[in-house]
């Protein structure tokens, strides 16, 4: 078939991630693949070099987009089958206006049944998605490269956090960490982390604020090592590190879990949203937290008083943090089935493999 794949493609950006993948696997299974990107080709892989056409042919067997809804209609336009249109949202309220974009799909795909709730709630009918989750590319796990990290620590306990968004939890992140461990222990957090020298948006917070408070907060916290340069290859970061932590108030899926997985660490992340597509308890730590109203700013677009998120407990994150310290292998051993399981399951291949039993 003649695939075109439009979107962002360019930055070290999720959507990116997810399209490039879909691509080289497709491709892989003998497909002529299309790329166009709508955010330039920074940090563009150059296996995939190949695939990029500057011409748009009229016609595609099928089109595929990893896009906000509203963008369906300009990115699914050539072609009158087998449009697939991509997104998540991680608030319970969509923007105005985006939910009817689904009109422009064939079918439409929501990473995990989290975010296909959302969806519904929104109007979007139940009977043109199909949950379509992530994957990774369990091949490129299989290596003993490791990133060289500054901190001589036993235990690292990577916080995967990219850009700094509200939604993320930054403070709760950094609070539970300080509640668990202090200097003496031997254990490092290390952040991986964008860090800009101003917000852009309303959705940002300014990550050396969020950590100056910690310090201020805990002066005798444990070690932190900040990594905020690209990185080509992520799972050498993954292989340096134990465990993967998160406090996030909202994913969609969370592909830093399932990354952590297929390189065999223990992972701990809140007991809500669409991480729980492949995190339970055969697999991973869940933290236990309550619903809540989202605040103004965790919310992209526009704002609704009536969206729903979640608040990790951070007293049961710190427990966690402890626990899976002075347990680690036990912890280990108990969830390497669970994870080996989900990560040799949940691959790009499967689900490109997905997307094309879908087209007609």
């Amino acid at each position: 078939m003649k695939i075109k794949i439009q979107g962002f493609l360019g930055t070290n950006h999720s959507w990116s991630l997810v399209q490039q993948n879909i691509a080289r696997s497709m491709s892989k299974m003998g497909h002529d693949v299309h790329l166009f990107s709508t955010n330039g080709y920074e940090h563009f892989p150059s296996d995939l070099e190949k695939l990029v056409k500057q011409d748009m042919d009229r016609f595609y067997d099928c089109q595929i987009s990893y896009t906000a809804m509203i963008n369906f209609s300009k990115y699914l336009a050539n072609g009158d089958k087998n449009r697939f249109g991509i997104w998540n949202y991680e608030s319970t309220v969509l923007p105005q206006g985006f939910a009817k974009n689904y009109k422009y799909t064939d079918l439409f795909l929501p990473s995990s049944d989290f975010s296909r709730q959302i969806f519904k709630e929104n109007g979007v009918p139940d009977d043109i998605m199909r949950v379509v989750p992530h994957g990774i590319d369990i091949d490129a796990f299989k290596t003993d490269l490791c990133f060289k990290l500054k901190t001589k620590k036993k235990y690292k306990i990577l916080a995967n956090i990219a850009q700094p968004h509200v939604r993320k939890n930054l403070n709760g992140l950094f609070e539970a960490f300080g509640r668990a461990f202090n200097k003496k222990d031997d254990v490092c957090l290390v952040a991986k982390v964008a860090i800009k020298k101003q917000k852009e948006h309303k959705f940002e917070v300014s990550f050396e604020d969020i950590y100056n408070n910690f310090k201020k907060k805990y002066p005798n916290h444990a070690e932190v090592e900040i990594v905020n340069q690209f990185i080509p290859n992520i799972f050498e970061l993954y292989n340096s590190c134990d465990i993967v932590f998160s406090m996030t108030h909202a994913e969609c899926f969370w592909l830093p879990g399932l990354e952590a997985m297929a390189a065999g660490k223990v992972t701990i992340a809140p007991n809500w949203g669409g991480q729980l597509e492949y995190m339970n308890e055969e697999n991973s730590l869940l933290i236990n937290g309550k619903e809540g109203p989202a605040l103004r700013d965790m919310q992209y677009w526009s704002v609704s008083p009536y969206a729903k998120t979640f608040y990790p407990n951070p007293d049961h994150a710190a427990e966690l943090l402890k626990y899976s310290i002075n347990n680690y292998n036990d912890v280990y051993n108990k969830l390497k089935p669970g994870m080996e399981q989900t990560s040799n399951k949940l691959t790009w291949d499967n689900v490109a493999k997905q997307i094309i039993e879908l087209c007609k």
